[in-house]
């Protein structure tokens, strides 16, 4: 005979019932509690099994001491036990819903008097609040944001990219790595988030602890200056240019092309404030001493936001559709926010 038996119809990867479980679990391992699921996360029920006793349901009849139920009750008539609880895990008048219940349950546990009470004003049944276990987290170390603005063409490192991050994943590093580029085939890593590009990156650099470029070799790299520009120090492979253009220990840190392994505790650490200064450029002699006589564009590319009844085209305008018109009309319609100027 079991002594503490939960029961729950499906363990998702993901949920507050699924964290009450482990939290349960990690607090209370040394009770005798068995969770019985029909359908489970193959994860969830494998953190679950490292604590306490997790059976698949599959019609059998059980016979315990208490019987604990959330609102899956389809089980219950095969339950044998001494007293069966139902947990609340919900606001039930908020939700609007008509909790479920049986016959045969002895005790209603609450996660929290608010949701006791609004059980107790709809069904008039007494219920104690036991709040759920919680686990006091440990601190996490340094959340890392890696950033790479870049084509991901064969001379760009794509392999290099797979190959870091599967280091720092060994590392247990915590990162996100977001990858702005226009490379179809996104690489298989749950740390890396594949980006459409803009046009606008400066912020999001701006935002990152590392800009990463692993590239087979560059003549330039703007992103890379873009970056140090904005106090965002840089991790590279050894392509020449780079030292040219004033990559040192104080700025970057340079990983050789064929790495087997990369200085985790310095790309978590990070490095000092500094300041850089681009390359001058000396376009100015080479350009022509004529002023402009270029004059803005008076016509605008749009899209629109939204479907509207154009009155100068005397049309309907579908939604994300791109039109040309006067810059001016275009401007005026993107103050009603009915388009985007595109251009």
């Amino acid at each position: 005979m079991y002594t503490n038996v939960f029961y729950f119809y499906r363990l998702n990867d993901i949920g507050g019932v699924e964290t009450f479980y482990y939290n349960l679990a990690r607090k209370y391992s040394k009770k005798d509690i068995t969770i019985f699921y029909q359908e489970g996360a193959k994860d969830q029920v494998r953190r679950l099994q490292k604590l306490v006793r997790c059976l698949q349901y599959k019609g059998q009849k059980i016979q315990c001491k208490r019987a604990f139920f959330n609102f899956n009750l389809d089980i219950i008539e095969n339950v044998e036990a001494e007293e069966y609880y139902q947990i609340l895990h919900g606001d039930y008048k908020a939700m609007g819903l008509l909790p479920n219940s049986h016959p045969k349950i002895t005790h209603y546990l609450a996660c929290s008097k608010t949701a006791a009470e609004s059980y107790t004003e709809i069904t008039g049944r007494e219920v104690t609040a036991v709040y759920n276990p919680v686990i006091p987290p440990e601190k996490p170390g340094k959340y890392l944001r890696l950033i790479s603005a870049t084509r991901l063409t064969s001379e760009k490192g794509k392999e290099r990219i797979e190959k870091m991050a599967r280091l720092l994943d060994e590392a247990g590093v915590h990162y996100t790595w977001e990858i702005f580029t226009d490379d179809r085939k996104a690489i298989d890593n749950y740390n890396i988030v594949y980006r459409k590009p803009t046009m606008d990156i400066e912020p999001h650099i701006a935002a990152a602890d590392w800009l990463v470029q692993l590239s087979d070799n560059e003549g330039y790299c703007y992103s890379v200056v873009e970056a140090l520009m904005l106090g965002v120090p840089v991790i590279v492979t050894p392509c020449p240019v780079f030292k040219e253009l004033g990559l040192n220990e104080k700025n970057s840190i340079t990983i050789p092309f064929n790495f087997d392994e990369i200085p985790t505790d310095k790309i978590v650490e990070g490095l000092a404030d500094f300041t850089y200064k681009p390359k001058k450029d000396l376009w100015k002699e080479y350009l022509g001493p004529e002023k402009s006589t270029y004059a803005r564009d008076e016509r605008a590319d749009v899209k629109a936001l939204m479907t509207y009844y154009d009155l100068k085209l005397q049309r309907e305008v579908a939604r994300r559709e791109e039109l040309v018109m006067p810059r001016d009309r275009a401007e005026y319609l993107a103050d009603l926010n009915l388009v985007e100027i595109l251009s």
